[in-house]
């Protein structure tokens, strides 16, 4: 955890003033969240890095190229140059460097779950989505789902927040033994109600009406 908070101060720091607040809290999201959806903390990293690079590259560029426009002298055109070329030597190194310590962080004995035995989320249907036409007064203004073979919470929506991070979302939902038995269950947290159920396989995949799995017809 420490390497990961290391790697991405180094990410904010690499990244122009002006956007660091902002990228910041976002890749702070992406760090938590991503990894509920399969995505691992280095790829994440190294994609924060390369942001950073990109944009650092870009203002420097743009500055060189100010200070160019205003430089008449042979001698000074390559000491901008040669100035210009040393940033990007160094920002490519460090984009490398944060490459490195992110695979080496990954590389270390963490316990995690097989692809195959993750729990797929991310379900949408009427109860997270806003309609062309009308209001949105009688739809649920924020849900759980909850895959009833694990009785774990595998995706969650607030309609105010727009959020569908599961630890936005301060609901706890109590087993039920009348809950439909391999299935998803979106639940209404405001009334505690399910307001819809749909018939899942063990990754939780939803199933047609013949029993198989979604992505095995698209697929």
């Amino acid at each position: 955890m420490k390497m990961t908070e290391a790697v991405l101060a180094l990410c904010v720091a690499l990244a122009p003033e002006r956007l660091r607040e902002v990228r910041e809290e976002q890749w702070k999201a992406d760090l938590r969240d991503g990894p509920q959806l399969g995505i691992s903390a280095s790829s994440l990293l190294v994609g924060a890095a390369c942001s950073s690079v990109t944009a650092r590259f870009y203002e420097l560029l743009h500055r060189c190229s100010k200070l160019l426009s205003h430089i008449k002298e042979g001698e000074s055109v390559k000491l901008g140059l040669g100035m210009a070329g040393v940033a990007v030597i160094l920002l490519g190194g460090a984009a490398v460097g944060i490459q490195a310590s992110s695979s080496n962080a990954e590389t270390s004995p963490v316990a995690r779950t097989p692809v195959h035995d993750r729990p797929i989320g991310g379900y949408e249907g009427w109860w997270n989505s806003t309609p062309a036409h009308g209001g949105t007064a009688d739809l649920p203004q924020e849900i759980v789902a909850v895959n009833t073979r694990t009785g774990a919470v595998v995706d969650a929506f607030n309609r105010a927040t727009n959020s569908t991070s599961i630890s936005d979302v301060n609901y706890a939902p109590a087993p039920d033994p009348s809950w439909p038995a391999n299935s998803i269950i979106i639940i209404d947290t405001a009334s505690g109600k399910v307001v819809e159920d749909f018939l899942v396989d063990e990754r939780g995949v939803p199933l047609d009406e013949n029993g198989r799995p979604l992505d095995a017809i698209t697929g």
